[in-house]
């Protein structure tokens, strides 16, 4: 999981639960871009145009919520919504599911999630993908009492107000045909939809319908992986998947034996199998989720951001406390990093915390507000192939 939301931290999740990277890029055994589509296999798009490869985008809200779309091929910006400044309260989470955006904003009067279609999305379509590109638009927004839970999984987003104890549930399908129109209400806490049921989050841990509560101390956010949904635990994680005939069932995995320091949330690309997070003492873990194994990588100097890959390299992508990016091995050692070109972001403790770390299949994006940009990385070299300069990354995330 990225820093990209801020919820507060009395709700059962310490932070909003976000898709893994946030890149919305497509899935590794994807059809080659450009290759012809097999006959009949035809996809709607609802208006949106099928094109021949991801439509790859950042989208960059600054501190009022105003959302800057920037295109990735042709570096195109385009303003796709305004700043609600003016509605009163700060703006606490930008998510994303790698098409639509939800913009948090909390007040003493009332709290608020404004959903957007950024208009460009892939979708899976069996041994392949089909990848849309269309106009982006408001779809509505969400209104409830107290601190605000974004939880997004693999077919919808779950929106909890704790003030009320309230839950809306947006289908994505749902949402691209009618808007928020279409959401559902009831009486629940945080929560995540997940192959067409509910995974609920208590006090006592993760509830799946007609299961057992699995414990998870101290949550701290969730991913969509390849091979389920991850949720990070003191203890370690927990991984949820859908079992043949439709149930949903969970599985621990605990860290090793005589950790002491466990990551704190995870990260990866987009429906991939492996996920980093840093540790309270500065290195990471990188878990393998199909072999539901840990590796830690020890680092020289700590590191306050990491990012798996999920390549058949299991990289991973991690900025240290100097302001440099750096590519790690799956020991910890350094294959190519950056100069510390986040020097000036990482030394300001309120910079630092806004700092984010996006990865696809061959770049790194991380957002330097001290110098009002985002880099992107090379991830085989850790050369800054562009900086994308006259921002004001508050929170970025890749849609496409």
């Amino acid at each position: 999981m990225t820093p990209t939301s801020r919820t507060s931290a009395a709700l059962l999740v310490a932070t909003a639960l976000i898709v893994a990277g946030t890149t919305g890029c497509a899935p590794a055994d994807a059809s080659a871009p450009g290759a012809a589509a097999p006959a009949g296999d035809i996809v709607d798009g609802g208006g949106a145009a099928e094109v021949a490869e991801p439509a790859r985008a950042l989208v960059i809200a600054d501190e009022g919520g105003e959302l800057t779309l920037l295109d990735l091929e042709t570096e195109e910006r385009t303003v796709i919504a305004a700043s609600s400044a003016e509605e009163g309260g700060a703006v606490t989470g930008v998510d994303t599911d790698g098409r639509f955006l939800f913009v948090t904003r909390e007040a003493e009067e009332g709290s608020t999630v404004t959903v957007t279609d950024s208009g460009r999305w892939t979708m899976p379509h069996g041994d392949h993908s089909h990848y849309f590109r269309g106009e982006p638009r408001t779809l509505g927004s969400i209104e409830g009492d107290g601190a605000v839970t974004v939880g997004i999984g693999s077919d919808g987003t779950a929106v909890a107000f704790a003030g009320g104890r309230e839950r809306v549930v947006l289908d994505h399908e749902a949402l691209a045909e009618g808007g928020t129109d279409a959401a559902t209400r009831s009486a629940a806490g945080p929560s995540l939809p997940f192959a067409g049921e509910i995974v609920e989050l208590t006090p006592a841990g993760i509830e799946l319908p007609g299961a057992p509560v699995t414990l998870c101390a101290e949550p701290a956010g969730a991913d969509i992986t390849r091979v389920g949904l991850v949720l990070s635990c003191a203890g370690g994680a927990v991984l949820i998947t859908r079992e043949v005939g439709g149930a949903l069932a969970a599985e621990t995995i605990p860290h090793p034996s005589g950790a002491d320091a466990p990551a704190i949330a995870l990260s990866g690309r987009a429906d991939r199998p492996d996920l980093a997070g840093v540790t309270s003492d500065g290195s990471a873990w990188l878990l393998d989720v199909r072999a539901r194994s840990w590796t830690a990588l020890p680092s020289d100097v700590p590191l306050i951001r990491a990012a798996a890959v999920g390549d058949d390299d299991a990289r991973t992508v991690g900025v240290d406390a100097d302001g440099a990016v750096r590519i790690l091995a799956t020991d910890g050692s350094v294959i190519a990093r950056t100069e510390p070109l986040l020097a000036a972001s990482v030394s300001d403790p309120l910079l630092r915390d806004r700092m984010e770390l996006l990865v696809d299949a061959g770049h790194a994006y991380v957002s330097d507000a001290a110098a009002g940009a985002v880099h992107e990385i090379d991830l085989d070299d850790a050369r800054v192939i562009r900086s994308f300069t006259g921002l004001q990354p508050w929170s970025i995330v890749q849609v496409g």
